[in-house]
């Protein structure tokens, strides 16, 4: 969790910014630039795979998660959970498997996936918007799923902390102040920012993955995606 909230993120990007009083709000709006700056980058930082040009992979393992879906006989999907970016695995909890990620078109292309003839215990999933299809069609009802998956951060408001550690709450305040300098055409504070947090950022990439034991993808598809 990081060490400054949000109204503090807006105060430090503020005095970057000469204490600039113009930008405390949208025209007649009550948002504020500081704060769409800080969210804008705290977003990008913990979804995008190319940040600035950083040549760094970057992982945060407090955005990966885990929860539970219940199967319905004779019903194709489970819900995708709320707020996800990218699913990696799917496992049957209740028989003690992990089922194998397909492509959309392979799924669509199974004539057997509406039969209710041909039901039986799902070995093969797919996420399709906001459902998770699953075949074959489950023929039974409780089968427990656990998924695993990258979560989408939500904005920041009043005193929140980020939900990744301390030590990034420096380089989102430079990503933060890059953005802003760009907005209001200050070129050359824009370029200070981005070398600051490219600098940052990757003297901290290497020491994120220390825990990885395990996988080779930090913001991609998992390993169930390979040879598919």
């Amino acid at each position: 969790m990081g060490a400054w909230g949000f109204d503090t993120f807006k105060e430090l990007l503020k005095q970057r910014a000469g204490l600039r009083g113009d930008l405390d709000s949208l025209g007649t709006s009550s948002l504020n630039y500081y704060g769409i700056w800080v969210n804008n980058a705290y977003r990008q930082l913990c979804t995008q795979n190319n940040v600035l040009g950083l040549k760094k992979n970057l992982y945060f393992p407090e955005l990966f998660t885990s929860t539970t879906a219940t199967t319905t006989d004779g019903t194709a999907y489970v819900s995708t959970p709320a707020s996800t970016l990218y699913i990696t695995e799917v496992f049957d909890t209740t028989n003690g498997r992990k089922l194998d990620w397909i492509p959309w078109k392979k799924y669509i292309e199974y004539t057997d996936r509406t039969d209710t003839d041909k039901e039986g215990d799902a070995t093969e999933w797919v996420r399709y918007g906001s459902r998770i299809y699953l075949h074959p069609t489950p023929s039974t009802t409780g089968d427990t799923l656990t998924i695993y998956y990258k979560k989408l951060v939500a904005d920041l408001a009043s005193a929140d902390p980020t939900i990744i550690g301390a030590e990034w709450d420096e380089p989102i305040l430079e990503l933060a102040a890059y953005k802003m300098f760009s907005a209001i055409a200050e070129y050359e504070k824009a370029k200070f920012s981005k070398e600051a947090f490219l600098e940052m950022a990757a003297g901290l990439a290497d020491v994120n993955r220390k825990d990885e034991k395990d996988t080779n993808e930090s913001w991609g598809v998992s390993l169930a995606y390979i040879n598919k």
